[in-house]
C-alpha cells in the first residue's frame, strides 16, 4: 500500500476486478470526476476511499465507489436503461425489471391521473414485469473459469474471456481517477500518460516525506 511499490491503493490492490467488470458491461467513460480520501481509515499514503462521477459522452452516466473499510461490505452493479433495470446483488443474485412501455413512450402519453395511480400502493407493478435469478457464487470460481479459458485457447484456440490486450483499459480509468483526485478537476480518457507518470513520480518522490 506505498506510491513506491503498488502504485496505489484500493483502486490498483482491491478493486481492479470491479474495474474490469464494468468496463467491460459498460465501455469505458468518456470523462471522470473523482473524490479520493488518502489514509483516510488507514495509516498510509495511498486511496482507501474513492467515490468517482462517470461521464460516458452520450447522455448516460454512472458512480463506482469502492473501499476498504466497509467490513459489511456493499457487493452491487445497478444498470437503468429506459426499458428497465438490472440489479446484480452478492454476485449471486440477479433482479431484471423490465418496463411494459418504454420511459420515454411514458412520459409522453401518461395522464396525471396515470402518474397518481403509479404511486398508490403496489400500483408500480403494473408498469414492468419482474424476473429474477440466484446462482451459486463459488469462491475462487472465476479465477479458475479464466484459467480453463487460457488453457483451452492454447490447445484449441477457444476465443479468450479476458484477453491480457484488455487490461489497459482498466488502468487508464485508474490513472484518470487518480490524476482528478490529484488535480481537482474532471479528466478526459484516455489520459495523457506522460502526464500521469510525472504525476505519479512526484507521489513517490514525496512519500516517506
Amino acid at each position: 500500500a506505498t506510491w513506491n511499490g503498488e502504485g496505489g491503493g484500493v483502486l490498483v490492490n482491491q478493486a481492479p476486478h470491479q474495474i474490469d467488470l464494468m468496463q467491460w458491461l459498460c465501455g469505458l467513460p468518456e470523462k471522470v470526476y473523482a473524490n479520493v480520501k488518502y489514509g483516510y481509515q488507514r495509516n498510509l499514503n495511498v486511496d482507501d476511499d474513492v467515490t468517482t462521477v462517470l461521464d460516458y459522452g452520450n447522455g448516460a452516466t454512472g458512480v463506482f465507489i469502492t473501499c476498504t473499510h466497509d467490513i459489511i461490505g456493499t457487493d452491487r452493479l445497478e444498470i437503468t436503461g429506459d426499458k428497465g433495470k438490472i440489479l446484480v446483488e452478492d454476485s449471486k443474485k440477479i433482479t431484471i425489471k423490465r418496463l411494459k412501455q418504454s420511459e420515454n413512450e411514458m412520459n409522453e402519453t401518461m395522464t396525471w391521473a396515470d402518474v397518481a395511480e403509479i404511486f398508490k400502493g403496489d400500483g408500480m407493478g403494473d408498469i414492468y414485469e419482474t424476473d429474477t435469478f440466484e446462482f451459486d457464487s463459488v469462491w475462487g470460481e472465476q479465477h479458475i473459469n479464466v484459467l480453463e479459458n487460457f488453457a483451452a485457447n492454447i490447445i484449441d484456440d477457444t476465443p479468450l474471456i479476458a484477453p491480457g490486450s484488455d487490461g489497459i483499459h482498466g488502468v487508464n480509468f485508474v490513472n484518470a481517477i487518480y490524476l482528478s483526485s490529484w488535480s481537482g478537476k474532471e479528466v478526459t480518457l484516455p489520459v495523457d500518460p506522460t502526464e500521469f507518470k510525472n504525476a505519479l513520480q512526484h507521489k513517490i518522490n514525496t512519500e516517506n516525506k
